[in-house]
């Protein structure tokens, strides 16, 4: 699967109206401007990246066969949602760090927290910074 990043001349009018999630009505009927996904949603466009997420470890928050925004040029921080090479297992875990222990948990509590121990090895592949997926 090829992903092509929105270049300048491939906007999106973005209408001024919200869309109410309960009532539905539309007030406003005009464009306020064009937007962009990739100048919203890449920040920094040579560090970010696409991958696809699989399984059910990150529901509800990540579903599976979800498109993950991911940039390389993030530090780690706790609470962070990040991509990581764990003992050579690519996987994608909320980035815990307690009392000097470092944990990666599942969103999905029928998961264990994994603790990294110093025998692990443990490489940041990249922070979450968003995600895209497919409603129909």
């Amino acid at each position: 699967m090829t992903i092509k990043l929105l270049g300048n001349n491939n906007t999106l009018p973005y209408f001024a109206s919200k869309v109410s999630c309960g009532l539905f009505g539309i007030s406003d009927d005009f464009i306020e401007d064009y937007l962009s996904l990739d100048q919203k949603f890449i920040k920094h466009k040579e560090a970010s990246f696409f991958v696809q997420a699989e399984g059910d470890s990150m529901l509800p928050l990540i579903q599976d066969k979800d498109i993950l925004i991911i940039d390389r040029s993030i530090p780690i921080f706790h609470q962070a949602i990040g991509t990581f090479f764990y003992n050579n297992q690519a996987i994608c875990k909320k980035y815990i760090k307690h009392n000097g222990q470092v944990i990666l948990r599942s969103l999905n509590t029928e998961y264990k927290d994994i603790i990294i121990n110093e025998d692990d090895q443990l490489d940041l592949f990249g922070v979450v910074t968003g995600l895209a997926r497919h409603l129909i």
